[in-house]
Protein backbone atom coordinates (compact mmCIF):
# COMPACT_ATOMS: atom_id res chain seq x y z
CA UNK A 1 0.00 0.00 0.00
CA UNK A 2 3.27 2.46 0.99
CA UNK A 3 4.36 1.86 -2.41
CA UNK A 4 1.17 2.31 -4.30
CA UNK A 5 0.47 5.92 -2.64
CA UNK A 6 4.33 7.07 -3.18
CA UNK A 7 3.66 6.20 -7.02
CA UNK A 8 0.72 8.02 -7.07
CA UNK A 9 2.12 11.19 -5.50
CA UNK A 10 5.10 11.22 -8.37
CA UNK A 11 2.41 11.07 -10.60
CA UNK A 12 0.71 13.65 -9.24
CA UNK A 13 3.16 15.70 -8.95
CA UNK A 14 4.19 15.49 -12.22
CA UNK A 15 1.09 16.17 -13.76
CA UNK A 16 0.91 19.27 -11.35
CA UNK A 17 4.11 20.43 -13.11
CA UNK A 18 3.31 19.92 -16.89
CA UNK A 19 -0.03 22.07 -16.64
CA UNK A 20 2.21 25.76 -15.99
CA UNK A 21 3.46 24.93 -19.38
CA UNK A 22 1.04 23.60 -20.95
CA UNK A 23 -1.05 26.54 -19.59
CA UNK A 24 1.95 28.68 -21.30
CA UNK A 25 1.31 27.40 -24.82
CA UNK A 26 -2.34 27.68 -24.51
CA UNK A 27 -3.62 31.03 -26.73
CA UNK A 28 -6.66 32.99 -25.87
CA UNK A 29 -8.30 32.00 -28.76
CA UNK A 30 -8.44 28.44 -27.59
CA UNK A 31 -5.34 27.23 -29.61
CA UNK A 32 -1.97 26.36 -29.02
CA UNK A 33 1.03 28.15 -30.51
CA UNK A 34 2.24 27.16 -33.38
CA UNK A 35 6.05 25.48 -33.59
CA UNK A 36 9.20 26.55 -34.94
CA UNK A 37 8.56 28.11 -38.27
CA UNK A 38 9.92 25.79 -41.51
CA UNK A 39 11.62 28.54 -43.39
CA UNK A 40 14.36 29.64 -41.39
CA UNK A 41 17.16 31.97 -43.03
CA UNK A 42 20.87 33.04 -42.21
CA UNK A 43 21.37 35.84 -39.92
CA UNK A 44 23.63 37.74 -43.12
CA UNK A 45 22.17 38.82 -45.72
CA UNK A 46 25.49 38.04 -48.33
CA UNK A 47 25.89 34.91 -49.80
CA UNK A 48 28.83 33.56 -48.92
CA UNK A 49 30.49 33.80 -52.33
CA UNK A 50 29.74 36.30 -55.00
CA UNK A 51 30.36 35.45 -58.87
CA UNK A 52 31.67 38.36 -61.85
CA UNK A 53 32.41 37.51 -65.22
CA UNK A 54 32.50 39.23 -67.97
CA UNK A 55 34.18 40.57 -71.24
CA UNK A 56 36.60 43.19 -72.15
CA UNK A 57 38.44 45.17 -74.66
CA UNK A 58 42.19 46.83 -74.78
CA UNK A 59 43.16 49.05 -77.11
CA UNK A 60 47.08 49.37 -76.16
CA UNK A 61 50.20 50.71 -77.29
CA UNK A 62 53.41 48.66 -77.40
CA UNK A 63 56.99 49.89 -77.25
CA UNK A 64 59.18 46.68 -77.60
CA UNK A 65 63.35 47.13 -77.40
CA UNK A 66 65.98 44.49 -77.64
CA UNK A 67 69.35 45.05 -78.17
CA UNK A 68 71.20 41.60 -79.11
CA UNK A 69 75.13 41.37 -79.83
CA UNK A 70 75.20 45.24 -80.41
CA UNK A 71 72.19 45.13 -82.91
CA UNK A 72 68.94 46.99 -82.13
CA UNK A 73 65.46 45.61 -82.88
CA UNK A 74 62.78 48.33 -81.75
CA UNK A 75 58.88 48.17 -82.24
CA UNK A 76 55.99 50.60 -81.68
CA UNK A 77 52.52 49.04 -82.32
CA UNK A 78 48.99 50.09 -81.60
CA UNK A 79 47.47 46.31 -80.09
CA UNK A 80 43.61 45.30 -79.98
CA UNK A 81 42.22 42.53 -77.84
CA UNK A 82 39.48 40.83 -76.17
CA UNK A 83 39.32 39.43 -73.06
CA UNK A 84 37.16 37.19 -70.05
CA UNK A 85 37.57 37.86 -66.79
CA UNK A 86 36.42 35.62 -63.75
CA UNK A 87 36.80 36.96 -60.11
CA UNK A 88 34.96 35.21 -57.11
CA UNK A 89 34.65 36.90 -53.84
CA UNK A 90 34.61 34.70 -50.62
CA UNK A 91 32.48 37.37 -48.05
CA UNK A 92 33.96 35.12 -45.08
CA UNK A 93 37.07 35.20 -45.29
CA UNK A 94 37.24 39.01 -47.46
CA UNK A 95 39.46 37.15 -49.63
CA UNK A 96 39.21 36.40 -53.77
CA UNK A 97 40.54 34.70 -56.55
CA UNK A 98 40.71 36.06 -60.25
CA UNK A 99 41.80 35.04 -63.81
CA UNK A 100 41.61 36.59 -66.90
CA UNK A 101 43.09 35.46 -70.68
CA UNK A 102 43.30 37.52 -73.39
CA UNK A 103 44.47 37.45 -76.94
CA UNK A 104 45.28 39.89 -79.84
CA UNK A 105 42.40 40.44 -82.81
CA UNK A 106 44.62 43.60 -84.66
CA UNK A 107 48.33 44.95 -84.41
CA UNK A 108 49.47 47.39 -86.24
CA UNK A 109 52.74 49.39 -85.90
CA UNK A 110 56.20 49.73 -87.30
CA UNK A 111 59.59 48.62 -86.34
CA UNK A 112 63.24 49.28 -87.05
CA UNK A 113 66.44 46.79 -86.71
CA UNK A 114 69.31 45.88 -88.76
CA UNK A 115 66.79 44.19 -91.26
CA UNK A 116 65.54 47.74 -92.21
CA UNK A 117 62.61 49.53 -91.41
CA UNK A 118 58.79 48.10 -91.76
CA UNK A 119 55.24 47.87 -90.92
CA UNK A 120 53.65 45.75 -88.64
CA UNK A 121 50.71 43.76 -89.99
CA UNK A 122 50.69 40.50 -88.06
CA UNK A 123 52.47 38.97 -84.75
CA UNK A 124 50.52 37.95 -81.43
CA UNK A 125 49.82 39.62 -77.85
CA UNK A 126 48.40 36.81 -75.64
CA UNK A 127 47.59 36.53 -71.99
CA UNK A 128 46.87 34.48 -68.85
CA UNK A 129 47.17 34.98 -65.36
CA UNK A 130 45.39 34.81 -61.66
CA UNK A 131 45.29 36.32 -58.40
CA UNK A 132 44.79 35.29 -55.06
CA UNK A 133 43.28 38.47 -52.87
CA UNK A 134 42.93 38.94 -49.13
CA UNK A 135 42.54 41.18 -46.58
CA UNK A 136 43.97 39.99 -42.57
CA UNK A 137 43.01 42.70 -41.00
CA UNK A 138 39.50 43.37 -42.02
CA UNK A 139 39.87 46.26 -44.32
CA UNK A 140 37.07 44.51 -46.73
CA UNK A 141 33.84 44.47 -45.70
CA UNK A 142 31.75 43.06 -48.03
CA UNK A 143 34.65 42.97 -50.29
CA UNK A 144 35.21 46.47 -50.86
CA UNK A 145 38.48 47.40 -49.26
CA UNK A 146 42.00 46.99 -49.53
CA UNK A 147 43.59 43.42 -50.63
CA UNK A 148 47.23 42.52 -50.64
CA UNK A 149 47.79 40.25 -53.83
CA UNK A 150 49.52 37.43 -55.03
CA UNK A 151 49.60 36.21 -58.46
CA UNK A 152 50.68 34.48 -61.91
CA UNK A 153 51.11 36.13 -65.21
CA UNK A 154 51.80 34.50 -68.49
CA UNK A 155 52.12 36.77 -71.30
CA UNK A 156 53.52 36.57 -75.17
CA UNK A 157 54.73 39.68 -76.98
CA UNK A 158 55.41 39.03 -79.93
CA UNK A 159 54.46 41.52 -82.61
CA UNK A 160 56.41 40.67 -86.18
CA UNK A 161 59.00 42.48 -86.78
CA UNK A 162 59.94 40.36 -89.45
CA UNK A 163 62.27 37.11 -89.73
CA UNK A 164 65.83 36.37 -90.90
CA UNK A 165 66.55 32.93 -92.61
CA UNK A 166 68.70 30.18 -91.59
CA UNK A 167 69.97 26.95 -92.95
CA UNK A 168 68.14 23.17 -91.93
CA UNK A 169 71.27 21.28 -92.97
CA UNK A 170 72.50 19.02 -90.19
CA UNK A 171 74.54 16.62 -92.15
CA UNK A 172 76.05 16.49 -95.75
CA UNK A 173 72.79 14.45 -96.54
CA UNK A 174 71.24 17.49 -96.57
CA UNK A 175 73.30 19.42 -99.11
CA UNK A 176 72.11 19.28 -102.45
CA UNK A 177 75.30 18.90 -104.77
CA UNK A 178 75.99 17.54 -107.78
CA UNK A 179 79.53 15.66 -108.85
CA UNK A 180 82.01 18.14 -110.97
CA UNK A 181 79.63 21.00 -109.84
CA UNK A 182 81.61 24.17 -107.79
CA UNK A 183 78.26 25.27 -106.22
CA UNK A 184 75.29 23.62 -103.73
CA UNK A 185 72.62 24.48 -102.70
CA UNK A 186 70.93 24.45 -99.00
CA UNK A 187 67.52 24.11 -97.47
CA UNK A 188 66.36 27.20 -95.18
CA UNK A 189 63.45 28.09 -93.18
CA UNK A 190 62.64 31.03 -90.94
CA UNK A 191 60.42 31.69 -87.69
CA UNK A 192 58.62 34.82 -86.42
CA UNK A 193 59.32 36.49 -83.23
CA UNK A 194 57.78 34.62 -80.14
CA UNK A 195 58.53 35.71 -76.84
CA UNK A 196 57.37 33.99 -73.10
CA UNK A 197 56.72 35.84 -69.98
CA UNK A 198 56.19 33.93 -66.63
CA UNK A 199 55.70 37.10 -64.32
CA UNK A 200 55.33 36.77 -60.41
CA UNK A 201 53.11 39.40 -58.99
CA UNK A 202 52.82 40.66 -55.60
CA UNK A 203 50.59 44.12 -54.68
CA UNK A 204 47.80 45.68 -53.40
CA UNK A 205 44.26 46.01 -54.74
CA UNK A 206 41.55 48.11 -53.60
CA UNK A 207 37.66 47.93 -54.69
CA UNK A 208 34.95 50.67 -53.42
CA UNK A 209 31.20 50.74 -53.91
CA UNK A 210 30.45 54.56 -54.25
CA UNK A 211 26.98 54.22 -54.15
CA UNK A 212 24.67 51.84 -56.10
CA UNK A 213 25.43 52.99 -59.11
CA UNK A 214 28.88 53.74 -59.10
CA UNK A 215 31.99 51.68 -58.14
CA UNK A 216 36.02 52.31 -58.88
CA UNK A 217 38.83 49.80 -58.85
CA UNK A 218 42.44 49.73 -58.78
CA UNK A 219 45.26 47.57 -57.95
CA UNK A 220 49.19 47.96 -58.25
CA UNK A 221 51.31 45.06 -58.32
CA UNK A 222 55.23 44.53 -58.54
CA UNK A 223 56.84 41.76 -60.90
CA UNK A 224 59.98 41.08 -58.90
CA UNK A 225 60.57 38.22 -60.97
CA UNK A 226 59.81 37.28 -64.55
CA UNK A 227 60.81 34.24 -66.67
CA UNK A 228 61.58 35.25 -70.02
CA UNK A 229 62.37 32.89 -72.96
CA UNK A 230 61.34 32.57 -76.83
CA UNK A 231 62.46 33.71 -80.64
CA UNK A 232 63.51 36.69 -81.93
CA UNK A 233 62.85 36.20 -85.36
CA UNK A 234 64.51 39.12 -87.19
CA UNK A 235 67.95 38.68 -85.76
CA UNK A 236 70.78 36.67 -87.66
CA UNK A 237 73.93 35.94 -88.84
CA UNK A 238 75.27 36.90 -92.12
CA UNK A 239 77.09 34.26 -93.38
CA UNK A 240 80.64 34.10 -93.13
CA UNK A 241 83.12 32.72 -95.48
CA UNK A 242 86.13 31.07 -95.07
CA UNK A 243 89.31 29.81 -96.31
CA UNK A 244 87.39 26.46 -98.15
CA UNK A 245 84.22 26.72 -96.52
CA UNK A 246 80.87 28.92 -95.67
CA UNK A 247 79.54 29.17 -91.99
CA UNK A 248 75.86 30.02 -92.41
CA UNK A 249 73.39 30.29 -88.55
CA UNK A 250 71.69 26.97 -88.38
CA UNK A 251 68.88 27.61 -86.20
CA UNK A 252 66.77 30.63 -84.92
CA UNK A 253 68.11 33.21 -82.23
CA UNK A 254 66.65 31.70 -78.58
CA UNK A 255 66.74 34.54 -75.56
CA UNK A 256 66.87 32.99 -72.22
CA UNK A 257 66.86 35.83 -68.89
CA UNK A 258 65.13 37.41 -66.63
CA UNK A 259 63.13 40.64 -65.79
CA UNK A 260 61.27 42.45 -63.46
CA UNK A 261 58.63 45.52 -63.78
CA UNK A 262 55.25 46.27 -62.53
CA UNK A 263 51.81 46.60 -63.72
CA UNK A 264 48.76 48.80 -62.74
CA UNK A 265 44.85 48.88 -63.44
CA UNK A 266 41.92 51.39 -62.62
CA UNK A 267 38.60 51.21 -63.19
CA UNK A 268 35.69 53.46 -62.50
CA UNK A 269 31.94 51.39 -63.26
CA UNK A 270 28.45 52.46 -63.45
CA UNK A 271 26.01 50.07 -62.98
CA UNK A 272 22.52 50.52 -65.35
CA UNK A 273 20.48 47.19 -64.15
CA UNK A 274 20.94 45.41 -61.18
CA UNK A 275 24.10 42.78 -61.37
CA UNK A 276 25.32 44.28 -64.41
CA UNK A 277 28.47 46.76 -64.46
CA UNK A 278 30.19 48.78 -67.59
CA UNK A 279 33.23 49.66 -66.49
CA UNK A 280 36.55 51.74 -68.36
CA UNK A 281 39.71 53.13 -67.23
CA UNK A 282 43.36 51.79 -68.33
CA UNK A 283 46.19 49.41 -67.60
CA UNK A 284 50.00 49.46 -67.93
CA UNK A 285 52.43 46.59 -68.17
CA UNK A 286 56.31 47.54 -67.73
CA UNK A 287 59.13 44.67 -67.89
CA UNK A 288 62.80 45.07 -68.24
CA UNK A 289 66.09 42.98 -67.51
CA UNK A 290 68.49 40.94 -69.42
CA UNK A 291 68.48 37.81 -71.50
CA UNK A 292 71.34 35.40 -73.11
CA UNK A 293 70.93 34.84 -77.20
CA UNK A 294 72.13 31.68 -78.78
CA UNK A 295 71.90 30.20 -82.19
CA UNK A 296 73.78 27.57 -83.88
CA UNK A 297 76.23 27.40 -87.55
CA UNK A 298 76.61 25.33 -89.93
CA UNK A 299 80.17 25.26 -91.37
CA UNK A 300 79.83 23.97 -95.10
CA UNK A 301 82.97 22.97 -97.27
CA UNK A 302 83.27 23.86 -100.66
CA UNK A 303 83.40 20.57 -102.98
CA UNK A 304 86.64 19.46 -103.52
CA UNK A 305 89.25 17.34 -106.06
CA UNK A 306 90.06 14.20 -103.93
CA UNK A 307 91.91 12.72 -106.49
CA UNK A 308 93.60 15.57 -108.37
CA UNK A 309 92.12 14.40 -111.87
CA UNK A 310 90.36 18.45 -112.15
CA UNK A 311 86.89 17.26 -111.58
CA UNK A 312 85.30 18.05 -108.05
CA UNK A 313 84.31 14.74 -106.58
CA UNK A 314 84.20 15.35 -102.84
CA UNK A 315 80.73 16.63 -101.53
CA UNK A 316 80.39 19.34 -99.53
CA UNK A 317 80.23 18.45 -95.28
CA UNK A 318 78.64 19.86 -92.59
CA UNK A 319 79.50 20.93 -88.76
CA UNK A 320 77.90 22.28 -85.93
CA UNK A 321 78.99 24.80 -84.11
CA UNK A 322 76.96 26.73 -81.11
CA UNK A 323 77.30 30.59 -79.95
CA UNK A 324 76.07 32.89 -77.03
CA UNK A 325 76.15 36.16 -76.52
CA UNK A 326 75.19 37.34 -72.64
CA UNK A 327 73.54 40.34 -70.98
CA UNK A 328 71.49 41.47 -73.56
CA UNK A 329 69.23 44.28 -72.45
CA UNK A 330 65.75 44.80 -73.17
CA UNK A 331 62.58 46.47 -71.96
CA UNK A 332 58.91 46.04 -72.74
CA UNK A 333 56.19 48.60 -72.39
CA UNK A 334 52.17 47.92 -73.02
CA UNK A 335 49.47 50.06 -71.66
CA UNK A 336 46.18 51.44 -73.33
CA UNK A 337 42.63 51.99 -72.59
CA UNK A 338 40.33 49.21 -70.65
CA UNK A 339 36.37 48.88 -70.78
CA UNK A 340 34.40 45.58 -69.38
CA UNK A 341 31.17 44.47 -69.06
CA UNK A 342 30.30 42.02 -66.39
CA UNK A 343 27.67 40.57 -64.76
CA UNK A 344 27.52 39.49 -61.08
CA UNK A 345 25.49 36.69 -59.24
Amino acid sequence: MYRLLSRLAVALSAIGAAFPALAADYGYDNSFRPAYPDDWQPIADEEPLGFEFGLRYWYSWGEDKWSVAGDDFNSTDRTQAGELHLRIDDYTTQSYVKGLAGYSMVINGEYDNPLGSGSITDGRVGYAGADFGWSPFGWAPGNNGIFGLVGYQYWNESPNMGRTEFTTARTSADVGWTTGSATYTLPFDSQPDNIDIHALRLGISGKAELSDMFDVSAEVAAVPYAWVNGTLGAAGVDPVLRPGATTYRSSPVSVNGFGYGAMGELMLGIHPMENMAIRVGGRAWYLQGQVDASFNTATVTDPIDTDGNGSLDGAPTVSQQGYVSTSNPFSLFRYGLLAELTYKF
